[in-house]
């Protein structure tokens, strides 16, 4: 049987898919498999490598039953970004992984600062200082758990680590993973060594850096006895999820721009090169190739803010019945505004300390009312990462991925709110899984380049358009929503303040 399929790996931060495609975009299986997440204190939050490769195993012999393992043309790799999993020299990982989540290295942010100047960083690597970055997660490894860092021979992102399990091949990663680890020069197009010499940090810890779509080996027969497929079939390095979704949502020439609207959530456009703002309010990331950019913004709480006032305003109500007493409200949300920082916040602003609020509540204002509310705030907030990115406006439509862009309600408050045409195609869901299946079509030569594999795998699908009578509504509630935030800005370390006195005095019983 002739290869007819690229097989996607996309490992989420809470679950895994494996999906078939084939030439045209069209998926012929699917199948995922969620994983434990630990979650600590003082920031911890760990996966563990096994419960990864676990998860290809199963998913992949899920879809085998109903596709041939010789129907596959190769199998590619998207995985969630910006952690620190160090790695022995037998390819054992030496501990959990430090996902992107964890932020207990939060303690070694001003020890990088003390030795690296933040504007010549954020200028070398095109991002902040920052705990999330696995820059700090290596530095917190070494100084926590030195036996650890002494045995490491990479430090690994979660689709390396997969790859390499698939094929033995150890020590690749790709440019966008390596692009948001904080080592990363953005002009240079190669790992940093003068960050990595003031903090001392060891250059042969990191991985070489390829194209995301190199074949980096064959299926290996431990491989192919676990997870059913043919030994000898290609792999395809791949991507992170944020190039690999910038892939499948087909943002691939200068000025395309994208929305993922997922539990986080975040605003990305292509650039012809790194985007460096004066405020440091965005960041840049890599895409498929070294020489391709995309300058975003990233907002902590967007799907789960919403998620939140479902169970906790709605009290339980499906999501049905919220987006049809949301969709009752009108623009506005009659002069409610919700500042949607329920766990500080990134792009833009910043701030860790930053917390939610409902501005405007009367005893006239309904449950409606509330969930609207939250809605339009996670637009209007989203509105500012995009004000940053494009202050000219020249992006003509927003191409919108993502889980919470099945919303019809959320559809028209970010068409209107940005005050642009939005559009979603077939696989708004898929959109990483697709990204690494086009890279593996590029791969394997079933496309000249990407833009081949985007006219024949990417489906159109529906367009929403900015609705005039809301949009001087929402224009003015965006613009309070901003004014709030700027107003807040010194309460907020205040509550901070209480909020960790209250915390010990709960710890003191």
């Amino acid at each position: 049987m002739m290869a007819e399929y690229i097989l996607a790996h996309d490992l989420g931060t809470s679950s895994h898919k494996c999906t078939a495609f084939d030439r045209h975009g069209r998926i012929a299986a699917s199948a995922s498999l969620t994983y434990p997440t630990h979650i600590g204190h003082g920031g911890e939050v760990e996966q563990h490598p096994s419960d990864w490769w676990h998860a290809v195993a199963v998913t992949t012999r899920k879809v085998l039953d109903k596709i041939t393992p010789t129907s596959i043309a190769a199998i590619s790799f998207s995985g969630h970004m910006m952690g620190g999993c160090p790695i022995g020299k037998d390819g054992t990982p030496l501990r959990a992984s430090l996902i992107h989540a964890d932020t207990r290295s939060t303690v070694l942010e001003r020890y990088v600062f003390e030795r690296v100047d933040k504007d010549l960083f954020y200028s070398a690597t095109g991002n902040r200082i920052d705990s999330h970055y696995p820059l700090l997660k290596m530095l917190w490894l070494k100084e926590n758990e030195p036996e650890i860092y002494r045995s490491t021979a990479y430090f690994l992102q979660a689709k390396d680590y997969l790859a390499y399990r698939m094929t033995g091949q150890l020590g690749v990663t790709d440019f966008s993973d390596a692009s948001l680890t904080g080592i990363y020069n953005v002009n240079e197009a190669a790992w940093d060594e003068a960050i990595l010499r003031e903090l001392g940090l060891e250059p042969e810890l990191l991985p070489e850096i390829l194209p995301s779509a190199s074949i980096i080996g064959p299926v290996s027969q431990a491989a192919a006895h676990e997870t059913g497929l043919l030994a000898g079939t290609p792999v395809v390095l791949g991507g992170g999820d944020g190039a690999c979704a910038a892939v499948g949502a087909g943002a691939l020439e200068a000025g395309d721009g994208y929305i993922n609207m997922g539990t986080t959530a975040w605003v990305s456009k292509a650039v012809r090169q790194p985007l460096l703002d004066e405020q440091q309010r965005v960041f840049t990331m890599c895409g498929q190739d070294a020489d391709s950019y995309h300058a975003l913004g990233t907002m902590q709480t967007a799907g789960a803010a919403y998620e939140w006032a479902v169970k906790v305003i709605g009290g339980g109500i499906s999501y049905a019945q919220a987006e049809a007493e949301a969709s009752r409200v009108p623009w506005g949300s009659e002069a409610i505004i919700f500042l949607p920082y329920l766990l500080g916040e990134r792009s833009p602003i910043w701030n860790p300390h930053a917390r939610g609020l409902f501005f405007g509540l009367d005893a006239g204002h309904t449950r409606g009312h509330l969930l609207r509310a939250v809605m339009e705030g996670i637009g209007y907030h989203l509105r500012s990462i995009a004000d940053c990115l494009d202050p000219d406006r020249k992006v003509k439509a927003y191409q919108v991925i993502g889980g919470a862009a099945r919303s019809q309600v959320m559809q028209h408050i970010l068409s209107t709110v940005l005050e642009t045409p939005i559009r979603m195609n077939e696989h708004t869901v898929e959109a990483s899984s697709l990204g690494a299946a086009m890279m593996g079509g590029v791969a394997v030569g079933w496309f000249a380049d990407y833009n081949e594999a985007k006219l024949h795998m990417l489906s159109p699908g529906v367009s929403c358009q900015p609705d005039k009578r809301g949009s001087g509504v929402m224009r003015k509630g965006y613009l309070l929503q901003q004014r709030l935030y700027e107003k807040l800005i010194s309460e907020y370390d205040v509550l901070a303040e209480l909020k960790q006195e209250w915390n010990k005095q709960l710890s003191q019983g």
